[in-house]
């Protein structure tokens, strides 16, 4: 067995939900393995918990467990989990493309606009859109996520497009 050309190992989780592929970072104990694990309750496959290995693959950003990791996610609450077990076979996958990031942060306040503030986390020479949240918000995780989604799927995956969007719904 070859190993890619390149490769590059992330701290954070990765899950498949609604679609795409979404990796989760942020400072060690904010929640991104809780995060994680509320959404896959909510139809989420884990991918990923703690190390995240990315290649390039055919011009795609392929987000990879760890063999070691395999179906496992541990949070500091509940320990390790074979999430497989807890929450089915269908719960977990080995791989996936990278799509978007979710940054958490624990106090995050973005000056206030009318378009959605992000960033990009470029791995391997991929951008990749990240949306920051706050674990001091008290929307739940879920509901910012799912929104953000359905915005960017109105908009045909053009983060750009949104925010131009919004922009001009508040041009007087």
């Amino acid at each position: 067995m070859s190993l890619p050309a390149a490769m590059d190992s992330q701290h954070g989780v990765m899950i498949h939900y609604r679609d795409k592929g979404i990796f989760i970072f942020g400072e060690p104990g904010v929640g991104k393995s809780s995060l994680a694990l509320e959404l896959i309750h909510h139809g989420a496959e884990l991918i990923a918990d703690d190390v995240v290995d990315f290649t390039l693959e055919n011009d795609q950003l392929i987000a990879h467990c760890p063999k070691l990791l395999s179906g496992l996610l541990h949070t500091r609450e509940l320990g390790l989990i074979d999430i497989r077990k807890v929450c089915g076979e269908a719960s977990w996958d080995a791989s996936t493309i990278a799509d978007l990031c979710i940054e958490l942060k624990q106090v995050h306040h973005p000056q206030a606009c009318v378009a959605t503030p992000t960033d990009q986390k470029v791995i391997l020479g991929k951008p990749l859109v990240v949306l920051t949240l706050s674990v001091e918000n008290p929307a739940s995780f879920k509901t910012r996520i799912d929104s953000w989604l359905t915005m960017q799927t109105i908009h045909k995956d053009s983060h750009e497009k949104m925010q131009l969007w919004q922009i001009d719904k508040m041009a007087f």
